[in-house]
């Protein structure tokens, strides 16, 4: 998972700043152009690494989804400016997964 969300990140030119992966959600901290809006980056998360990793890996597809996507529906987005990148990136690194 970490390799797709780098190469998604090098896709749409977006900068990972930390990243956690747990057993049922990921913490993702990106840094990216102002063009493009936190439902698009994602979007574009989600999408690019859901479709690869099960064309990569059908059976997962087979086994778990019959048919449906990798990820589910909803996300959470929040923005740094009330709090500073430090504290974000302190905050994805301790926190147990």
């Amino acid at each position: 998972m970490r390799e797709l969300f780098a190469e998604t990140a090098d896709h749409f030119e977006h900068e990972i700043l930390a990243l956690e992966i747990a057993d049922d959600h990921v913490h993702l901290f990106v840094q990216t152009d102002s063009k493009h809006s936190p439902a698009d980056i994602a979007r574009q998360f989600k999408s690019y690494s859901g479709n690869h990793l099960l064309e990569r890996y059908p059976e997962i597809r087979e086994s778990y989804f019959w048919g449906g996507g990798f990820w589910k529906v909803g996300y959470y987005v929040g923005t740094t400016g009330a709090v500073s990148e430090e504290v974000v990136e302190r905050y994805i690194e301790e926190t147990e997964h």
